[in-house]
C-alpha cells in the first residue's frame, strides 16, 4: 500500500525515478543489481499512478454505453435469428414497441417543452393541470382523426383491409404511446396539486378519479365514431378497423395512466416522498432507499404478477380472440402480438366479426346495427384495463426497484450511467426469463390454460424491457438538451431527427416483422403483385436451384446418391424422361418376372410335397413286407 502524497508536494516527473529510490541506499554488490533496477522501476510505476486522475463521470457514461450498446446490438442479432421461431417473434415484439417508444417520447417531449415555455412558465398548479389536460385532449383526437384518415372512413377509401393493416398499426402504436404520456403528464400534475400530494390516502384518490375521467372521454369518442360509421346505415369492415384500432389505443392509453399513478402513490406511502409528475426523485433521496423499501417494492411487483396470472388462468382467451397482444393465430393456440395493442385478457374485439370480449373471454357477437349499453362498455373496458394496468404496474414496480437497488451503488450514481446499467440488467434478466417461459409453454404437459399465463407473463417482461428504455431515451434527450445553449431547439432537433431517419426504418423494417409472420422465417416478404418484388424473389429461387445443383453434383461426384434431384431443361431434360420410361419399363419387366418366380416356386414346392409323400407310402410298404416275411419265416 502506498500512502497519499501530501498536499503541496512536488510531482515526480514522468521517466524519473522516485525520490524514495533516489534516497535509500541500496546494496550494490554480487546479482542485486537488477534486483535493485527492477524495485526502482516498480517504485517509478507507483509515483506515476498517484499523479494520474480518475475517469469522470462523463467519461464511464460514455464507456457504459458504448459497450452496454455494443453487447446489447449482437446480443439482438443472436435474438432476432434464435432457432426457436418464438423468441424471435418475442424479440421482434420487444425491439417493435421499443422503438416505438422512443420515438413518442422524443415527440411528446418536444411538444411539451413547447407548452411548458409558452404556457406554464411560473403559472399555478391547477393552471398547469388544465393546461397539460388540453394538451392530452389535443393527442387524443389527434389518434382518432389519424386513425379515421388511415382506415379510409374520411378520404379515399382504401383497396382492402390488408392494405392498411400497416399504416393503422404504425400510427396507432405511436400516438397511443404519445397520447399516453400526455395522460400520465395530466393526471400527474394534478397529483403534484397540494391536496393529493398532502398524504399517501389522497395520492390513491387520482386512480379512481384519472379512471373516470378516460373512462368518460372514450364513451364520448365511441358515440361520435359509432355515429360516424353508422350515417350511412351500416358499418363496412373500414369504420369497423378504424372503431378496433382506436379502442386498443385508448385501453392502452388507459392503462399507461391508472399503472403509473397508481405506483407513483404505492412510492409515495413506501418512501414518505412522492415522485414528481416524471416519475422522477434526486439522487440523494434515490440513494438513500432503505433495502426494507426495496424490498416491499420488489414484493407488489410479485403480487402483481401472481394477480396476472390467475385472472389469465381463470379466464383464458377464446382461439379467435385479440390474445397475447394482438390479432390472429399463434402458437399454442393463442394469438400472435401486434406490438402490444391488444386486449390484455385475449378476448375478442370487432363489430360484426365476432364481437367484443366479456371478462371470460367469450365472444359476444352482435350485429353491426347494435350498440353497447353503458354497462357492457364499463365491463369489458374495466376488465381490459385492470390486465393492463396489472402488466405495466409490475412493469413499473421492477423498473423503480431495480433502480433504487443499483442508485444505492456509489458507482452509478450518476443520471445517465444509472439509466443505461439498469437498462442492460432488465434486457438481459427479462429475455433470459422469456426464454425459460418459453421452454416451459413448450412442454407438451402445459395446457392452453397454462400456456396463455406464460405468454402474459412474458408481455409483462416485453413492457417491462420497453419502459427501461423509454426512461434511459428520455434521460439521454434531457442530457444531450442540456448540455447547450438551446435546449429547446436540441431537443426540436432529435424530434425532427426520429421523424425522418427512425420512423420510417421502423415502419418499413421492423413494424412488419413484429405484426405479421414473417418473425417466423427471418426476413419480410413484401407484396408480390409488386413486379420488382417479383423479380427480387425469382433471384432468390434460382440462387437456391443454383444451390441445390450444386451440392447434388457434389454428391454425384463423390459417390454419393445418384437419385439427387437437379434442375435441368433442354436435352438433358429430354434424356431424363427417356431414362425414366426405360426404368418404368425395366421395372415392370422385373415384376413380372417376379410373379413367374414365384408360380415356378410354388409349382416346385408342390412336386416337392407330393414326392415326399409318394417316399413316406413307399417306406410305409416297405415295412409291411419285412413283417410279412417274419411272419412267413416262423416255424
Amino acid at each position: 500500500a502506498v500512502a497519499p502524497r501530501r498536499a503541496g508536494a512536488t510531482a515526480t516527473p514522468r521517466g524519473a525515478p522516485s525520490a524514495m529510490a533516489a534516497h535509500v541506499r541500496w546494496p550494490t554488490s554480487g546479482g542485486s543489481a537488477g534486483m535493485l533496477a527492477l524495485v526502482a522501476a516498480v517504485l517509478a510505476q507507483v509515483a506515476r499512478a498517484e499523479e494520474e486522475e480518475q475517469a469522470s463521470p462523463k467519461d464511464i457514461a460514455i464507456a457504459a454505453t458504448l459497450i452496454g450498446a455494443v453487447a446489447f446490438q449482437m446480443g439482438l442479432f443472436h435474438l432476432t435469428n434464435h432457432s426457436d421461431k418464438d423468441m424471435r417473434k418475442y424479440t421482434y415484439q420487444v425491439i417493435n414497441q421499443t422503438v416505438s417508444i422512443f420515438c413518442a417520447v422524443l415527440m411528446f417531449s418536444t411538444f411539451n417543452d413547447i407548452v411548458q415555455e409558452e404556457f406554464l412558465d411560473g403559472t399555478s398548479p391547477e393552471r398547469k393541470f388544465l393546461v397539460n389536460m388540453a394538451h392530452m385532449l389535443v393527442w387524443f383526437c389527434a389518434l382518432q382523426v389519424l386513425l379515421a384518415w388511415v382506415c379510409g372512413v374520411i378520404g379515399k377509401e382504401p383497396e382492402s383491409v390488408e392494405a392498411v393493416e400497416a399504416n393503422a398499426k404504425c400510427f396507432g402504436t405511436l400516438l397511443a404511446h404519445i397520447t399516453g404520456f400526455a395522460s400520465i403528464n395530466a393526471w400527474g400534475s394534478l397529483q403534484q396539486i397540494d391536496f393529493f400530494s398532502s398524504t399517501p390516502a389522497h395520492a390513491f384518490l387520482i386512480i379512481p378519479i384519472s379512471f373516470v375521467g378516460q373512462f368518460l372521454l372514450q364513451r364520448l369518442t365511441d358515440t361520435v365514431r359509432w355515429k360516424v360509421a353508422m350515417a350511412d346505415g351500416e358499418l363496412s369492415e373500414f369504420e369497423d378497423k378504424w372503431d378496433e384500432e382506436t379502442e386498443e389505443a385508448e385501453n392502452d392509453i388507459m392503462g399507461l395512466t391508472l399503472s403509473f399513478n397508481m405506483i407513483q402513490a404505492v412510492r409515495y406511502a413506501n418512501s414518505n416522498y412522492l415522485p414528481d409528475e416524471e416519475g422522477q426523485e434526486p439522487m440523494a433521496i434515490l440513494s438513500g432507499h432503505t433495502p426494507l423499501e426495496i424490498h416491499r417494492l420488489w414484493a407488489l411487483a410479485v403480487i402483481f404478477l401472481i394477480f396476472l396470472g390467475i385472472m389469465n388462468f381463470a379466464y383464458p382467451a377464446e382461439e379467435e380472440g385479440h390474445g397475447h397482444g394482438g390479432h390472429g393465430e399463434g402458437e399454442h393456440g393463442h394469438a400472435e402480438g401486434q406490438g402490444g395493442h391488444a386486449s390484455p385478457g385475449g378476448h375478442a374485439e370487432g363489430h360484426g366479426h365476432g364481437g367484443h370480449g366479456s371478462p371470460g373471454g367469450h365472444s359476444e357477437g352482435h350485429s353491426p346495427a347494435a350498440k353497447k349499453s353503458f354497462i357492457e362498455e364499463l365491463k369489458e373496458r374495466s376488465w381490459d384495463v385492470m390486465m393492463l394496468a396489472l402488466t405495466m404496474g409490475f412493469a413499473w414496480c421492477c423498473f423503480y426497484s431495480g433502480r433504487m437497488s443499483l442508485a444505492s451503488i456509489e458507482l452509478f450514481q450518476d443520471n445517465m450511467t444509472l439509466a443505461m446499467a439498469l437498462t442492460l440488467c432488465i434486457s438481459l434478466v427479462s429475455f433470459g426469463l422469456i426464454r425459460v417461459l418459453d421452454i416451459i409453454a413448450d412442454l407438451d404437459s402445459t395446457g392452453p390454460r397454462v400456456d396463455h399465463t406464460i405468454f402474459q407473463i412474458i408481455r409483462a417482461l416485453g413492457l417491462l424491457v420497453g419502459f427501461s428504455w423509454e426512461q434511459t431515451f428520455d434521460q439521454a434527450v434531457e442530457s444531450i438538451s442540456s448540455s447547450v445553449a438551446w435546449p429547446h431547439i436540441a431537443k426540436f432537433g432529435l424530434a425532427a431527427f426520429c421523424v425522418v431517419v427512425i420512423v420510417p426504418a421502423w415502419y418499413k423494417y421492423i413494424l412488419p416483422m413484429a405484426v405479421t409472420e414473417c418473425w417466423e422465417w427471418g426476413f419480410l416478404v413484401h407484396n408480390l403483385d409488386d413486379p420488382l418484388e417479383q423479380e427480387r424473389w425469382q433471384r432468390v429461387a434460382e440462387h437456391i436451384e443454383e444451390k441445390r445443383r450444386k451440392n447434388a453434383q457434389k454428391k454425384a461426384d463423390e459417390g454419393g446418391l445418384q437419385s439427387c434431384y437437379v434442375k435441368l431443361t433442354g436435352n438433358e431434360a429430354g434424356q431424363i424422361v427417356e431414362l425414366q420410361n426405360e426404368n418404368l419399363r425395366l421395372r415392370g419387366a422385373l415384376e413380372q418376372a417376379l410373379l413367374v418366380l414365384k408360380d415356378r416356386e410354388h409349382v416346385e414346392f408342390t412336386r416337392a410335397s407330393n414326392v415326399q409323400a409318394d417316399i413316406q407310402q413307399m417306406d410305409g410298404m416297405v415295412r409291411h413286407v419285412r413283417t410279412a416275411e417274419k411272419v412267413l419265416h416262423m416255424p
